[in-house]
């Protein structure tokens, strides 16, 4: 069951359980110089034909490229209607709280008016990257020891996910490195003390081989939406995978991000929406040809989070068992 004001989201006609998972495309991959993205109609046609449902698209990643000039309210209007046309929709968007501009007056109306436009676009949540304070960048979770700084993070939490439901919008805290969230320990000790649901952005934890322990379940245990990007054990935040039906059959990187991400997709994704988010990045050259290569892994994990939101328990304990490609 989702937290606290959070709701399952998808058709309204349908009952909560039998509400499918739609997949869908995020910025980055959709954001380089590539002659897919040169037009807004090219990038959505791409998207449309690659199998995605729909996109998770935010006003700076999108709006200035394609509406230039406009203000974001019609930016975001333009956007949407876009969209329709090509029987796409935008679920959500990840939105970017930077430390400093927190502790600038005014801050909260700033981030109701960005909430307030996501839902212009048609979206129905807001996945919040809350950067670290720069002092403790790159000091490997020494945070989690800073029990006041940890309490500042928890009440802003708090308030940007009080005024998400305020709205009538799901709210979810994203993991990712150089945000609140890098460390589990101190993940886990902000959820006890403001607590939400997750987007488990978990590449990033198993790049850096975060994958057992308790605390790494209980950040699985909060997920409500996930962004998924192949990451290599202990290497490649953004791995290549150059064949991924081979891959999944050699149990490589595809095949150890499902098995990862199944307790996090256990009961279904309260968002149910798994977005594809390959970057350029490390080996990867050709982020949105690789990330619409990849959607048949994020339907496999989607029909795995459909199965266990009815309450069907599907064994996925061989790459033969299920097989994403075919």
């Amino acid at each position: 069951m989702p937290l606290g004001n959070n709701r399952v989201l998808g058709n309204p006609n349908q009952p909560a359980e039998a509400r499918p998972h739609r997949v869908a495309l995020a910025n980055w991959p959709a954001a380089g110089d590539d002659p897919r993205t040169k037009t807004l109609d090219q990038l959505l046609g791409h998207t449309a034909a690659s199998g995605y449902e729909g996109v998770e698209f935010g006003l700076p990643a999108i709006g200035g490229k394609y509406f230039p000039g406009e203000t974001r309210s019609v930016a975001a209007r333009k956007l949407r209607r876009a969209l329709e046309r090509f029987n796409l929709q935008l679920f959500g968007s990840t939105l970017h709280q930077r430390d400093e501009k927190i502790r600038e007056l005014g801050w909260s109306d700033a981030f109701v008016d960005e909430m307030k436009l996501v839902q212009e676009m048609g979206g129905e949540y807001v996945s919040i990257q809350f950067f670290l304070h720069a002092d403790y960048l790159n000091t490997g979770g020494a945070y989690r020891h800073d029990e006041g700084y940890l309490q500042w993070c928890a009440d802003h939490v708090a308030r940007m996910r009080d005024a998400a439901w305020k709205l009538g919008l799901n709210f979810y805290l994203e993991v990712h490195v150089d945000r609140i969230t890098e460390d589990p320990a101190a993940c886990c000790r902000i959820l006890q003390l403001a607590t939400c649901e997750i987007n488990g952005d978990m590449s990033h934890y198993l790049a850096r081989g975060f994958v057992r322990g308790a605390l790494v379940e209980n950040v699985l245990d909060h997920m409500g939406h996930t962004h998924i990007r192949m990451a290599r054990q202990l290497g490649d935040l953004s791995a290549g995978v150059a064949d991924p039906r081979a891959d999944w059959q050699q149990e490589g990187v595809t095949w150890q991000a499902f098995q990862f991400m199944m307790r996090g997709l256990e009961g279904g994704l309260s968002s149910r929406t798994v977005v594809g988010e390959t970057g350029r990045m490390h080996l990867v050259v050709d982020a949105l040809g690789q990330d619409a290569a990849l959607v048949p892994l994020y339907r496999a994990m989607a029909r795995y989070a459909d199965a266990s939101a009815q309450g069907i328990s599907m064994a996925v304990k061989s790459p033969d068992h299920l097989k994403p490609w075919g």
